[in-house]
C-alpha cells in the first residue's frame, strides 16, 4: 500500500493508494509509520482517504483499529473517507467491532470534526458548571 500525507490546517490528511510496484518491506509498515507520525502530528483528527484504494491489506484493519483507540484517548479523531463499498466490507470482516467514522468526502470529515469539537466544547462547558 502506498500512502501520501497531507499536512492540513486542522487535521493531517493520509491518503492510501494500492501499491504501484510489487511491496517490499519497507513498504508494508507505510500506514503504521504514517499513522504514527500523524499522531505526533498535534492536529485534533486524522483523515484517511481511501479513494485511491480498491483492496484492503490485512493488516490495515488491525493497524486502524489501534490507532482509532489511541487517537481517541488523546482527544483526536481518526476518519475514514471515500472507502468503496467493496472495501467497507473488507474492513468490516476483518475488525467487525471498529467503531471508526466513515463519511463520505473530506468535507463530511470537516463537518463530522467541526461538530465533534463543538460537542466536546459544550460537555467541557457542562462539566465545568
Amino acid at each position: 500500500m502506498e500512502v501520501y500525507r497531507e499536512i492540513l490546517p486542522e487535521s493531517y490528511l493520509l491518503i492510501l493508494a494500492d501499491d504501484v510496484l510489487p511491496s517490499t518491506d519497507y513498504k508494508d509498515d507505510a500506514l503504521d509509520r504514517a499513522l504514527s507520525r500523524a499522531a505526533r502530528s498535534g492536529k485534533s483528527s486524522v483523515w484517511v482517504d481511501c479513494s485511491h484504494l480498491h483492496h484492503l491489506p490485512s493488516d490495515a484493519a488491525e493497524l486502524l483499529t489501534y490507532y482509532y483507540h489511541k487517537l481517541t484517548k488523546h482527544g483526536m479523531s481518526l476518519i475514514l473517507c471515500h472507502l468503496s463499498a467493496e472495501t467497507q466490507q473488507e474492513l468490516l470482516a476483518l475488525a467487525p467491532t471498529l467503531s471508526v467514522p466513515i463519511v463520505r468526502t473530506l468535507l463530511d470529515a470537516e463537518k463530522y470534526c467541526q461538530h465533534h469539537h463543538h460537542s466536546n466544547v459544550r460537555r467541557k462547558h457542562s462539566d465545568a458548571a
